[in-house]
């Protein structure tokens, strides 16, 4: 079982650890609901450090990276960040990333906890095909163990930010990042979060006790002083840490996809289109089409035949609570899954996404979901779920 540099802090002050991704880690620390609502309406911080980074460095980093993810790297300027795909040679995603242009040739991608394992494999493997032919000027480092990460999201968040480190962080654009101090700490901070919320996120390097690399272990000191600062300055107001619980049906709220639910690869190998594709899952304003890319052929043929089936955001007419899994039916007939469910913290209701087939997935249909052998009314909506005028990292204060 993995272990963040945290993950002592964590077992003594959360109510709830379990395994998450093949991590261990905090999944509510009061309740689900109580952290919940204290990001849509203060702040909250959570660890996210079981999150992966892979760098890339060299001359050929850029190219390389233009060639391996789907949207334009090119464009940020140092040190701001890229949404962007991972894809497989048959169009489905690996995973989705963020890839910070750091500078000096110099790139850092943050990808999900339970998938960059395979992507730096599948890296390796792609810049060891290439250099049969030709040299590359680039490192490949998986430095996951070494990186803390956390994630100060909510209302309040700039508050936070500008006593911590003196920045307005809604002078940032959305992926922006400076390399800030905190007590002589040099870190990376970005304005960006999975919550709707506003908020920015800090990378640094720290020691891990529990690195898989027994030389690298070691106390966690800047890890722990960090969080404990930041815990300490946004007492006033109302900080609270918060786990994985509460950062699934906050992101759920915002309507974002969630990869291994809404974003996967099936490596259906029979087939010269895989699933799920970005354009089944509402994501190709990440796609830069002025471009080569892999899975790119995969897309145009999809483009060109149709979507077998599309995502939607969808909230219970009837009470009931969807979870992944559960068939969605239209006048009787069976015509999709759902992938992620939840009751609503904020709204009290159920709501969810799925996948169904394409000419019901826009909104205002209404649909059945089957919960419990019963089918309970659902109606199709646009995200997020919330008010954008009273929630999220847009509402008019």
């Amino acid at each position: 079982m993995k272990r963040v540099h945290l993950f002592d802090w964590h077992k003594e002050h959360a109510k709830k650890v379990e395994e998450f991704a093949g991590w261990e880690m905090p999944i509510w620390y009061s309740s689900i609901k109580e952290e919940h609502l204290a990001v849509r309406n203060g702040v909250g911080i959570f660890d996210v450090s079981h999150m992966g980074e892979i760098f890339f460095r060299g001359k050929d980093a850029l190219k390389f990276l233009q060639y391996v993810t789907t949207n334009d790297i090119s464009r940020p300027p140092a040190i701001s960040g890229t949404y962007t795909l991972v894809l497989n040679e048959r169009g489905a995603v690996k995973d989705e990333t963020l890839v910070f242009n750091m500078g000096n040739d110099t790139y850092m991608m943050v990808c999900d906890s339970d998938a960059f394992e395979k992507l730096y494999a599948w890296f390796v493997s792609i810049k060891g095909a290439i250099e049969q032919y030709t040299e590359l000027d680039l490192e490949i480092e998986n430095k996951t163990y070494d990186m803390a990460m956390f994630s100060i999201q909510g209302p309040k968040a700039g508050d936070v930010a500008m006593e911590l480190f003196g920045i307005d962080i809604n002078e940032l654009w959305w992926f922006q990042a400076k390399e800030v101090e905190l007590d002589g700490i040099k870190m990376i901070l970005s304005r960006s979060g999975y919550t709707g919320e506003n908020g920015f996120e800090v990378y640094f390097e720290d020691a891990n006790p529990y690195h898989p690399d027994p030389e690298k272990r070691g106390k966690p000191e800047k890890a722990l002083y960090v969080w404990e600062k930041i815990l300490e300055v946004g007492k006033k107001y109302g900080i609270k840490p918060a786990g994985l619980g509460a950062r699934d049906t906050l992101r759920l709220e915002a309507g974002y996809t969630l990869y291994g639910n809404e974003t996967k690869e099936l490596q259906l190998l029979s087939t010269d289109i895989d699933e799920v594709t970005p354009l089944q899952a509402n994501l190709e304003f990440a796609i830069f089409w002025d471009k080569e890319f892999i899975g790119k052929e995969a897309l145009l043929k999809q483009k060109e035949r149709g979507l077998p089936s599309k995502m939607v955001h969808f909230k219970m007419v009837d009470k009931g609570i969807p979870r992944a899994g559960y068939k969605v039916y239209k006048d009787g007939k069976e015509i999709g899954e759902v992938t992620s469910g939840t009751m609503s913290p904020l709204l009290g209701i159920g709501i969810g996404i799925a996948f169904v087939k394409p000419e019901y997935a826009v909104p205002g249909v209404e649909i059945e979901v089957e919960i419990r052998g019963q089918k309970k009314k659902a109606i199709t909506v646009n995200p997020p779920f919330y008010d954008p005028k009273k929630y999220g990292a847009f509402r008019e204060e």
